[in-house]
């Protein structure tokens, strides 16, 4: 079988009942695309829960399109270590997150697929439902070249937290270039955002496409998404904001290049050869 253009790269810490919603479907999906993309899942086992999690998935069966891999590194949920865990593990030339609450969007696959080779290798890929500005450039500073604003849609029931700002995708070779996922940052939120600023302002002449997700992720309070972390009742819009300063430093300082001199990611396992 042919490498992969795309790789959706998911990975999950104690989420059994949102894979067992979305994995299979998100399997099926890619059947009829015959080896053009691949769904890599990284299950980090921290606790019996994890090895519940292990256990469906290999009652799952096999499949082709399919790679499933374990970690036992964190002792804690880091989302900037385990994307990068997964992503540094993908075999597609084009990687694409996808939390373990998200479905993988047809629309977007086909369109990315679709592209020529040197446009793909010059786009970032967004699925973001809300409004984008774009040609925004509210510093004076040469190198915050944002060029775009995310703005949520405030009536949305949910206030636009669907999912669909973590669901981006990048060229490999960009990806690799920009050392991946910001491993200093806290353990959740801004990570997505980091990573999409400090790639316009390395490479300014990529492209941004939105395709929206047509089908949201299934909802997560932010306490959930805390509560495997190492401080479980720390306050979200805190660890947003630390997260913020540490990009506007990195931007200001012109350092875009993430965990320099630094392990990227965890050690994994086949999951299929992984016996507990």
């Amino acid at each position: 079988m042919t490498s992969p253009t795309i790789s959706y790269c998911c990975t999950c810490m104690n989420r059994l009942p949102q894979l067992q919603a979305t994995l299979p479907k998100n399997i099926d999906l890619l059947n009829s695309y015959k080896g053009q993309v691949e769904l890599l899942l990284v299950n980090f086992i921290k606790d019996e829960e994890g090895f519940k999690i292990h256990d469906w998935v290999l009652s799952q069966g096999k499949n082709q399109n399919f790679k499933y891999l374990v970690s036992l590194d964190l002792k804690y949920w880091h989302a900037s270590t385990a994307k990068n865990t997964s992503h540094a593990n993908a075999t597609g030339r084009f990687l694409i997150n996808l939390d373990s609450d998200n479905f993988i969007d047809k629309k977007a696959i086909d369109i990315l697929l679709s592209m020529e080779e040197k446009k793909l290798s010059n786009t970032i890929y967004t699925g973001f439902t809300g409004q984008i500005i774009k040609k925004w450039r509210p510093w004076k500073k040469k190198n915050f070249r944002t060029r775009y604003k995310f703005i949520r849609d405030s009536n949305r029931i949910d206030k636009g937290y669907d999912g669909s700002y973590g669901n981006i995708g990048f060229p490999k070779k960009v990806f690799e270039s920009l050392g991946g996922y910001n491993q200093i940052l806290p353990p959740m939120g801004g990570q997505d955002a980091d990573l999409i600023k400090r790639a316009i302002a390395i490479l300014p002449e990529l492209h941004l496409s939105q395709i929206p997700i047509s089908k949201a992720a299934i909802p997560n309070t932010k306490a959930e998404g805390l509560s495997n972390t190492e401080s479980p009742d720390a306050d979200w819009n805190r660890y947003n904001k630390i997260t913020d300063g540490i990009t506007e430093k990195s931007l200001l300082s012109d350092c875009l290049i993430a965990n320099v001199g630094k392990i990227r990611g965890s050690t994994v396992i086949d999951g299929y050869q992984f016996k507990p």
